[in-house]
């Protein structure tokens, strides 16, 4: 009887184990595992992905002298139209607190 009771416990083992391997799932233990942290997707494709890689801009910088990209384009335009609104950012030294 003993030996049916361990061959039972035996499977039974080694049925967890495949189930663990299979689905993933961890032992249960009273501790924590760090298992919900290894099941998490792997982001660090989708970060790479969302900066913009600007090697480009940096090699045609050097090479081309006055060499602008859009975005500095745009910027340096909006700032123009703002300036000549008098919207602009103040000179240096006249800001709010200069003249307390």
């Amino acid at each position: 009887m003993s030996a049916k009771k361990t061959a039972a416990k035996v499977s039974e083992l080694a049925i967890q184990q495949i189930r663990r391997d299979i689905f993933g799932h961890a032992p249960v233990l009273n501790m924590r595992s760090g298992f919900q942290e290894l099941k998490k997707p792997y982001t660090g494709t989708y970060i790479a992905r969302y900066y913009f890689d600007n090697h480009i801009d940096d090699a045609a910088r050097k090479c081309i002298p006055g060499y602008t990209t859009d975005l500095q384009d745009r910027r340096a335009t909006k700032l123009f139209n703002l300036r000549r609104r008098g919207k602009g950012p103040p000179k240096k030294g006249s800001g709010k607190r200069s003249k307390k």
